[in-house]
């Protein structure tokens, strides 16, 4: 891909979801880290107060894909100036907290800025039951918005199943993110999938990206 910084405003990507556990923040380093070695100039916004994004960003080794982080609050004042003061790249990641659902008007100044609103989820009942009613919360303010599976076991009966049902509710990207140890095992070194040689599953994080790319209209 091309760098085309200042070729247009900063594309947005929010990822949230009512739980903690399905993944929000895996996702975030992960597409940052697909952004970046695609070419994309890339900044990443922690809002968890847990700063679990801002943990990982602190580890990361020198000579990795270039991403610049910031971190902020989750009042309405300080998620405006997060948002006026980024800037100048091609993509933003947000990283939401889990309780994103007891800050409706935060999530909507959020959801409103943002060009791609993405839900994690895995296949339990548990995350269905969690995640099937946020997306339809979410799609009310007209956003572009879709779920991505995540953690999930896909030659089981069970996935498919839990995608039969979130398709009663929203889109799907066409590629899940399996249940690989090595996504784990990147997170605590400060790497994405993509950065770890050989890594398993980097191909289905490649795939989420190529999918989070077109959405967004990054040119290539």
């Amino acid at each position: 891909m091309t760098n085309h910084t200042g070729h247009g405003p900063v594309k947005r990507l929010l990822v949230n979801g009512p739980k903690g556990g399905i993944g929000k923040t895996t996702l975030s380093r992960n597409i940052a880290v697909a952004a970046a070695l695609d070419g994309c100039t890339v900044a990443t916004l922690d809002l968890d107060p847990q700063r679990s994004l801002t943990k990982w960003f602190a580890k990361r080794p020198d000579g990795m894909a270039t991403i610049t982080h910031f971190e902020a609050g989750m009042t309405p004042g300080d998620i405006r100036a997060a948002l006026d003061g980024i800037d100048g790249y091609d993509l933003l990641v947000i990283d939401t907290p889990p309780s994103i659902e007891d800050h409706p008007e935060e999530f909507k100044l959020l959801a409103l800025s943002s060009d791609l609103i993405v839900v994690p989820t895995g296949q339990s009942d548990d995350d269905l039951d969690s995640v099937r009613p946020w997306m339809r919360f979410v799609r009310r303010y007209g956003k572009n918005a879709a779920f991505v599976m995540n953690r999930v076991k896909p030659r089981t009966r069970g996935f498919t199943e839990a995608q039969r049902k979130l398709l009663g509710d929203g889109r799907i990207c066409p590629v899940e993110v399996p249940d690989y140890e090595d996504i784990q095992f990147t997170a605590s070194r400060g790497i994405g999938l993509l950065e770890l040689k050989g890594g398993k599953g980097a191909e289905h994080v490649a795939g989420v990206w190529a999918f989070v790319r077109h959405e967004l209209e990054l040119a290539q």
